[in-house]
């Protein structure tokens, strides 16, 4: 069976990093955890294990993200310790949106300087988000994280070279299966967070991923199989890998 690949969550959350053993036997193989600060940074070179992988950003919203972890994210690039920028963007729920912009340049000059792909984090910016790329960065590679907003925007994003990630808080049905026949997509739980909307649990789980594609099977008409069949094409595409 062709790996399914959990692409966006947070394993430095210890109730996560306990679920890895119940994921893998379940048949997520791999996942793509995301760093948002030194501490997170440090944490991720400390649990280096075979199934995960790793990108570094200063998230627009998190408050733990510094702008000085910018010299940190250039040495781990540098050390080739990462995979990929983010999750960085712009997030409409904090009034600061020149620091945001000022900081999402420098790192996306960053993933361009080390050929990276990006992990975009984008809240009530979608348009703001698609004119710096238009503006400065139209060849950017990587993808839109946790999707959730309409098919219009989904259009205007597929003039870039960017994936969209699915996670357990999907868009609208048309809107999913826009992104399905385009064949260029991820599957992600962002856990601990975006837990399905159903869920009575008190945080997201990574067996959640399993539960998620099953959704978008229903959705779309495809089979589980052939949706993990496309999804690890995206994910071997983005992050150049054999």
């Amino acid at each position: 069976m062709v790996n399914l690949i959990d692409a966006h969550c947070h394993l430095n959350d210890e109730r996560i990093f306990a679920e890895i053993p119940e994921a893998l036997e379940l048949g997520i193989s791999g996942f793509i955890s995301s760093a948002l600060c030194k501490e997170e940074y440090d944490w991720h070179i400390q649990n280096d294990i075979p199934e995960m992988k790793w990108c570094a950003g200063i998230h627009p919203y998190y408050e733990k993200s510094k702008e000085s972890d910018l010299e940190r994210i250039i040495q781990l690039c540098e050390e080739k310790k990462i995979v990929g920028i983010g999750e960085i963007g712009l997030d409409g729920r904090n009034d600061n949106e020149d620091w945001q912009t000022k900081i999402l340049l420098q790192q996306l000059d960053i993933a361009r300087n080390f050929d990276l792909p990006v992990v975009f984090h984008t809240v009530r910016k979608y348009n703001e988000l698609y004119k710096i790329l238009k503006n400065n960065f139209p060849k950017v590679k990587g993808y839109l994280h946790g999707f959730n907003a309409s098919k219009d925007i989904v259009e205007i994003f597929t003039k870039f070279d960017l994936a969209f990630s699915l996670g357990c808080k999907p868009p609208k049905d048309d809107c999913v299966n826009h992104i399905i026949k385009r064949g260029f997509f991820l599957f992600e739980t962002d856990a601990p967070y975006q837990k399905p909307h159903d869920s009575k649990d008190e945080y997201n789980h990574l067996k959640n991923l399993l539960l998620n594609v099953e959704n978008i099977s229903a959705v779309s008409g495809i089979n589980v199989a052939k949706l993990t069949e496309f999804q690890y094409k995206s994910y071997v595409s983005l992050f150049q890998l054999n």
